[in-house]
């Protein structure tokens, strides 16, 4: 019965051309939609019991980070110079303000009252995540500094792109910390599969490639969680209208790829 079920599901996805968007295409009609449901995923993620809603204006701060972290790569692909003093001037004003989002939430964190939550794991990586960002955040001040004042200065572009993603890492795992514990594969599958890649890829010139080589597998995480969440799984409160206009947000875009 399993062997024709797969056979069955890998017909189907056989017997639809997938189409490929371009870039206008893209911009106009999914990139629209898939910034909807990142932003319903966020919020339903908040309706679980103590999740620090200030962690979410401190993610979508950080994600406007990747165009000038592609502007760097591009224009000072080897060290930091001249030709890339306004894109270091731009992360840093950017830094600032994720500084500020950041010690927020370590300033509105409190312990969980509820025992399917761990919450001291979350805030060791936040608090971990604000040291890095503090560090970063002063080698542009000093990149800066030695760029204004034309000082030759060796400071490797790979560096601190390498920081800039380490710290994408430790909000991600620290997100997941605040996920109870008999949801969190099933959420850490989805956002690891789903919204993170499409978080780093939708700032980016050739996000619309990446939507084209990667729309079956996207399709299979969001069917997977809204399965889980709606046939496997007691929904969790307060989240069954978000899945639901996750889904359809979803289900509305995929005419432009099949």
């Amino acid at each position: 019965m399993r062997i024709l079920v797969l056979f069955i599901l890998l017909a189907s996805q056989g017997a639809f051309a997938q189409r490929s968007l371009n870039r206008d295409s893209f911009m106009v009609n999914v990139r629209p939609v898939l910034n909807g449901i990142l932003g319903d995923f966020y919020q339903m993620i908040t309706q679980f019991p103590d999740f620090p809603r200030e962690l979410v204006p401190l993610i979508q701060e950080l994600d406007t980070l990747t165009e000038d972290k592609e502007i760097l790569r591009e224009s000072c692909p080897r060290t930091l110079d001249v030709k890339c003093k306004s894109t270091v001037e731009s992360l840093r004003a950017k830094l600032l303000k994720i500084k500020t989002l950041s010690l927020d939430v370590l300033t509105q964190q409190k312990m969980s009252s509820s025992p399917y939550l761990n919450s001291l794991s979350g805030l060791r990586l936040i608090t971990q995540f604000d040291a890095e960002l503090e560090e970063i955040k002063g080698y542009l001040d000093n990149a800066s500094f030695l760029t204004t004042a034309q000082i030759p200065q060796k400071r490797e572009t790979y560096g601190i792109l390498k920081e800039l993603d380490e710290l994408n890492t430790l909000l991600s795992l620290a997100v997941m910390e605040y996920i109870p514990y008999l949801y969190r594969d099933d959420f850490s599958h989805f956002f690891f599969n789903f919204v993170q890649p499409i978080q780093m890829q939708i700032s980016k010139n050739k996000n619309y490639e990446f939507l084209n080589r990667n729309v079956q597998s996207l399709n299979f995480a969001i069917n997977l969680l809204n399965m889980t969440l709606t046939k496997r799984k007691k929904t969790p409160e307060g989240m069954s209208g978000y899945l639901a206009t996750m889904h359809n947000r979803w289900n509305s875009l995929l005419r432009y790829y099949f």
